[in-house]
């Protein structure tokens, strides 16, 4: 008797249990679904997108190219790896430049530390305007401005980058616990204790984590701008591009490749050293 009961109650609990959980596939999932399936058609038909000759007929233009790319020139070795040393300075010093200016637009952007909205406003409309803006565009008004190597490219990595720092840093700070906050308000401390004692210490991680990232995605896009005269090995790359040397290509690309393994890997350890 007594077992009757009790899988009668396990039974009704399943019931109670069954009324609350929803279906994995309700209506509304299925119609996202198809939504987006037909937004990616539309997408495909008016690029005039056809995968299956992109697959057929640029299979024997890759072959081509990469036949003409091997073996790697690396005679002019030493030239080569100055010229990614120098992409690697550029990128560490738009980094810097990037968490400077940061710090305190992430700080004035954050709603829950900001002064008042205006400032908030203010500061969000700037960081948003500089993520706004790619590299690129930025380099190549630099250029203009300042004149070919590398501070264009260095002053472009950091405007550009201190958009997404700034925001990082905001939305970090404003997932804070306010625990720590609270009980330093009540102690009577300043602002400047509270950011020191009770944000800092909080946020430290992920904003190594998010340095480090940008540092990386640095690297690799001051790489790049070289294209447009911002120096570094992208200027090399573009040169022997324009000059048909492929194997010359073949070399530059297995150079950044290789730094930025490296980099990657030393950054890696770095974050689990500080979690």
């Amino acid at each position: 008797m007594k077992k009757n009961i009790l899988k009668l109650k396990i039974d009704n609990k399943e019931k109670k249990l069954e009324e609350y959980l929803k279906p994995q596939w309700s209506w509304k999932t299925v119609l996202t679904i198809s939504f987006f399936c037909l937004v990616l058609i539309f997408i495909i038909k008016d690029l005039e997108i056809d995968f299956i000759k992109l697959i057929t007929d640029s299979s024997k233009y890759f072959g081509d190219i990469l036949s003409r790319m091997l073996p790697p020139d690396f005679s002019n070795f030493n030239e080569l790896i100055y010229a990614m040393f120098e992409t690697i300075e550029i990128a560490i010093l738009g980094t810097f430049i990037a968490i400077f200016l940061s710090i305190p637009f992430g700080l004035f952007s954050a709603k829950n530390i900001t002064p008042n909205f205006l400032v908030y406003f203010i500061s969000k409309i700037i960081i948003i305007f500089f993520r706004a803006i790619p590299e690129f565009i930025m380099a190549m008004i630099l250029v203009i401005a300042v004149g070919f190597g590398a501070m264009p490219g260095v002053l472009a990595l950091g405007l550009h980058t201190m958009g997404f720092l700034a925001k990082f840093y905001a939305e970090d700070i404003e997932h804070i616990n306010k625990g720590p906050i609270d009980a330093l308000k009540s102690s009577g401390a300043t602002k400047s204790q509270i950011i020191s004692f009770g944000i800092i210490p909080q946020i430290l991680p992920s904003f190594v984590a998010n340095n480090l990232y940008i540092l990386d995605r640095n690297i690799r896009m001051a790489t790049m701008l070289g294209i447009v005269g911002a120096g570094g090995i992208g200027y090399e790359l573009q040169s022997s591009f324009r000059m048909f040397e492929y194997t010359r290509v073949s070399s530059i690309i297995i150079i950044i490749f290789v730094t930025i393994f490296m980099i990657d890997n030393i950054s890696s350890l770095i974050r689990s050293k500080i979690k």
